[in-house]
């Protein structure tokens, strides 16, 4: 499935609590999008929930949600992959704790499920 169906949104984080949509890649912080796991379970966007990707070097480490930052490549959402970056950290996108335990990669703006 590709990125772009699971209705993603690039934020700019503005303090702890609260971030705004930004147009593009350059601008953000992260990503909001639908979880592909249970978009592809609801056959769509109704009962599904959302994930919140933060960027890495953008967020703090700290910040909520967490652990993982991804670090982002390409010039938006139809090309855009999650890169090891340097040091070398995970590209894949895991929820831990989630009844879905989604597990997936962004590669090119296609959703991989692991």
């Amino acid at each position: 499935m590709r990125l772009t169906e699971l209705n993603p949104e690039f934020l700019k984080r503005d303090d702890e609590w609260h971030c705004h949509i930004v147009p593009t890649l350059a601008e953000a912080d992260g990503m909001l999008m639908l979880c592909p796991v249970c978009f592809q379970k609801n056959k769509g966007s109704a009962g599904t929930h959302s994930i919140k990707n933060w960027f890495r070097g953008k967020v703090p480490d700290d910040a909520t949600p967490g652990p993982g930052r991804w670090t982002p490549q390409g010039t938006g959402f139809d090309d855009l992959t999650f890169v090891p970056g340097y040091p070398p950290m995970a590209t894949s996108v895991l929820l831990q704790g989630s009844q879905c335990g989604a597990h997936f990669l962004i590669q090119n703006g296609e959703i991989k499920l692991c």
